[in-house]
């Protein structure tokens, strides 16, 4: 690929973008753009089609159109992109889990969240089953692995011994599958009540009782059948069409005495129902569960389970084992949702050996992840070490490889776990272990020999110099990775809103043709080529030489301003006359064309002095600005000349305005005034004094231009951002809105 095409149509937050770029002579290529232009919207294009997905506009709902193509008009496909995001916390997920690359991890999560996704399905279920509101914090997960004595790593060996539980008649319980309170039958007060003094020696006589009765009975079983069993056989044998098809059911007496023929469902609910009468009906039973019912109803908190018990005195036996009794009710639940359980489980098996292949996959790549680490480690500098761990686990033990942190200072090493190491870490080092990750993908790709198209979206952000430069350097060597015919393997798309990451990486990677400003003009977002890579005073002064202009001298006055300032001080006499040409003060509309020029050939053009005010030597300077900034039409241009005199002209037209309103409307107004010229930060006081006296209708104007001249007109060589972020037809706008400022008299 030697060119890059992009014809793209509300692609996320981009209206339109129409742009080649050329990788024919240059393997890399930046693109500066303010916060909010195009950048994360242009990644996100890009990760759309890597991962064969449709590139949408989210807010307005209206149709994309993305074509991105090589100069044959081939679209580019989504495994030839690599997309490296910017550094984000949860990134840090699941990287020391598998030392995999990003299409082995996707795969190995994917399998794992397909598999959460049904398990949770299925809790959802279970917690609705349990009487549990969706919004409730009752976690299925917790209490039923606490219930069956379970570790989290067990959970589903738990689910496995539940399933096998749910035809077994000794987990069968009288409850039915609509009567399952979990909070009513266990809750906390529940528990200790049932499991301690007189509640818990009453519940021990009934269960003896209970079982007395039991075992007289004649078709009913202690530990074998009790009515309970028989009421889920009955129901089981009904819905299965049993009795229908003329079947009837033979009972015997367990002394061998008797036996009877059953031959409706009806008959063997009524046999069931007497038998259990004769045990709950007996006048032993009856006296101690009014015993039981007194000793729960003195505690307003066990109320609810007093109510289930009314109605549910069948159950009382079953707290003799409370904990059992859970566990039969984890037993019901799961049997209504059978299917799903088993379903899950063998998707789980499935996934298990999916997940092995995986594992194998990843093990083979432990190489590429010690040359990451080996360059990472030579590249740049963080104060600790990353080592590949648990390697005998690895081959024995059927586990996955992961990483283990050493951190050192004059204090010595230390090993720690991840979370301590980024509670530990500056943001720039966190980004530094973030771009590990980066080196790895890309060892990868390298290996696979195929032509990769990488875009690197704010990977800088937020590093120190000396790692900046490293992933400066590092870029410059992927761009000359080759593949065993020689051919370069990688074209690179760096986007970042950072202007001096942009001019480094412009000045030191690319070519000038491959170096971009983006900036948006009526919805359509435009690349400027290789504006502002070098100094940019150098080209005003050489323009001032050669092709005089007063549109670069007047943007030429704040940085000669700065010069004086670091060069003498403050008080230097022509640092304060430049000075009252960025300040209206009261000889601002004195200064002349040919004050401006001897200063300008004093401090800056020494070798080559500029001649601009022959001619017009009493011309002045305040005439030249106001009428420099009335050519500039409402167009989005990226010159920064036109937003430099735009905001000169806004500051000296609001704070003349601002002078002229105090002196009218304030008795003492040449005091405060004259106050004000010895101050530094003059703007500052001036919106001050004009909102404690004033404060009118244009006070919001005089707020906007105090919020965004400043950082335009202290602008030197090497911060531009502050001037390249601010759109020009809101500068335009805002002149507008001062010029008509009016104080009347």
């Amino acid at each position: 690929m030697d060119k890059l095409k992009l014809e793209l149509e509300n692609c996320y937050g981009i209206q339109k973008l129409s742009a080649t770029i050329d990788y024919s002579s240059n393997n890399v290529a930046v693109i500066y753009a303010p916060n909010g232009t195009m950048k994360s919207s242009l990644a996100k294009t890009f990760e759309a089609i890597r991962d064969n997905k449709p590139v949408e506009e989210k807010v307005f709902g209206l149709t994309s159109k993305c074509n991105i193509a090589d100069e044959k008009g081939m679209q580019l496909l989504g495994d030839s992109i690599i997309v490296i995001n910017p550094f984000d916390e949860n990134a840090f997920e699941n990287q020391g889990l598998l030392m995999a690359n990003d299409e082995l991890r996707k795969k190995y999560l994917l399998i794992h969240k397909s598999i959460e996704d049904k398990k949770n399905s299925l809790y959802e279920q279970i917690k609705e089953k349990l009487k549990y509101s969706s919004r409730s914090g009752f976690d299925v997960r917790t209490m039923m692995l606490k219930d069956w004595n379970c570790l989290p790593k067990a959970e589903y060996e738990c689910l496995e011994t539940i399933l096998g539980l749910l035809h077994d008649p000794a987990m069968q319980c009288a409850l039915k599958d609509n009567e399952l309170d979990y909070n009513a039958l266990f809750n906390d007060k529940v528990y200790a009540l049932i499991t301690s003094g007189e509640t818990s020696e009453l519940i021990g006589e009934y269960e003896k009782k209970y079982n007395e009765l039991v075992d007289k009975s004649l078709y009913m079983q202690r530990g074998i059948i009790d009515h309970n069993n028989y009421g889920n056989i009955s129901k089981t044998l009904e819905s299965n069409g049993f009795f229908s098809a003329n079947n009837e059911v033979k009972l015997n007496a367990k002394d061998g005495s008797t036996s009877i023929v059953v031959k409706t469902q009806k008959e063997l609910d009524n046999l069931v129902k007497k038998e259990k009468e004769q045990v709950l009906n007996t006048k032993e039973i009856k006296d101690l569960f009014e015993k039981i019912n007194k000793a729960i109803s003195k505690n307003k908190d066990t109320q609810a389970f007093n109510v289930f018990l009314q109605n549910h005195q069948d159950i009382i036996g079953e707290y003799k084992n409370i904990d059992n009794f859970k566990r039969k009710i984890w037993v019901k639940a799961f049997s209504v949702y059978e299917a799903a359980l088993c379903k899950l489980l063998e998707d789980y098996k499935k996934a298990q050996d999916d997940l092995e292949k995986l594992r194998s996959a990843a093990k083979g790549e432990t190489t590429d992840w010690k040359r990451a680490l080996d360059l990472f480690e030579e590249r740049f500098y963080v104060p600790f070490n990353i080592e590949p761990s648990n390697q005998e686990d690895v081959i024995l033990n059927k586990e996955l490889p992961s990483f283990k942190y050493i951190f050192s200072d004059n204090r010595g090493n230390k090993e720690i776990t991840k979370d301590n190491l980024l509670n530990i870490l500056s943001m720039g080092e966190k980004r530094a272990y973030y771009i590990l990750n980066m080196i790895f993908q890309i060892l990868v790709s390298k290996k696979d020999g195929k032509e990769r198209f990488i875009i690197l979206d704010d990977i800088s952000e937020s590093f120190d110099y000396k790692n900046k430069y490293a992933i400066i350097e590092y870029i410059s060597d992927i761009a000359e990775y080759t593949d065993k015919n020689g051919n370069k393997l990688f074209k690179v798309l760096l986007l970042t809103h950072n202007f001096d990451f942009y001019r480094t990486v412009a000045s030191r990677v690319t070519k000038r043709g491959n170096s971009y400003i983006a900036f948006s003009s009526d919805g359509e977002i435009k690349l400027e080529k290789g504006q502002y890579t070098k100094n940019i005073f150098s080209n005003y002064k050489e323009r001032l030489a050669k092709r005089y202009s007063d549109n670069i001298m007047v943007a030429s006055i704040p940085f000669v301003r700065n010069l004086i300032e670091y060069t003498e001080d403050g008080n230097n006499t022509d640092y304060l006359v430049l000075t009252s040409v960025l300040h209206y003060k009261t000889d601002t509309q004195t200064i002349t064309l040919k004050q401006i020029q001897d200063i300008f050939n004093q401090y800056w053009c020494k070798n080559e002095n500029v001649t601009f005010a022959v001619g017009r030597e009493n011309e002045l300077i305040y005439n030249v600005i106001i009428a420099e900034a009335d050519k500039i039409v409402d167009v989005e241009k990226l010159e920064i000349e036109n937003k430099l005199i735009l905001s000169m002209a806004i500051r000296l037209k609001a704070e003349l305005y601002m002078k002229d309103k105090i002196l009218a409307n304030i008795a003492n107004g040449n005091d405060i005034m004259r106050d004000i010229y010895s101050k530094k930060n003059q703007s500052a006081w001036l919106t001050k004094v004009y909102k404690q006296y004033i404060n009118d209708n244009a006070m919001n104007t005089l707020e906007l231009v105090a919020m965004i001249t400043p950082e335009n007109i202290h602008l030197n060589s090497f911060m531009f951002e502050p001037i390249l972020d601010m759109s020009l037809k809101q500068l335009y706008d805002l002149y507008q809105n001062v010029k008509v400022l009016k104080v009347e008299l």
